[in-house]
């Protein structure tokens, strides 16, 4: 049976995972999770716990948050109902599935040799032959005196 539970708007995943930090620190709680809310970019924190850990810990965070200010809202809610686990916080059950052995065979390919195309490293004449590159002096160009 649950005792409390907690939630904590706040303005932004950083101040978020700050005031969690603080709540996991002041009380003897269980964080929950975390859920972006649409637009605005607030972030709602779920904790759980006894009704006076809950409070004790949202006290602490809603103060970790005004510091930065970024609170919106909090709320305990002492012995909820079970239908607001099954609708609000929904819990799967994730089993481990068996690793299955997979067998990998590789295959060695033979290396074609690739033509190695020069590349023109002159932005002037764009001959590869050039040992100017782009933003050396014109004059290191070959063909500097036959652009004139």
């Amino acid at each position: 049976m649950h005792q409390a539970i907690g939630i904590i708007e706040i303005k932004g995943l950083a101040s978020a995972i700050t005031v969690a930090d603080t709540m996991a620190k002041v009380a003897n709680i269980e964080l929950i999770g975390t859920e972006k809310a649409k637009g605005f970019g607030w972030i709602m924190v779920k904790i759980e716990g006894d009704v006076a850990a809950v409070n004790a810990a949202l006290e602490a965070g809603e103060q970790t948050a005004l510091a930065s200010d970024s609170f919106v809202a909090k709320k305990v809610i002492p012995r909820p109902g079970e239908e607001i686990f099954t609708v609000f916080w929904p819990r799967e059950e994730v089993t481990p599935e068996p690793l299955k052995e997979v067998q990998v065979q590789i295959e060695q390919e033979e290396l074609a040799e690739h033509e190695v195309t020069a590349e023109a490293t002159c932005n002037l004449c764009h001959d590869p032959a050039c040992p100017r590159v782009k933003g050396d002096p014109r004059q290191d160009c070959i063909h500097f005196e036959e652009e004139k």
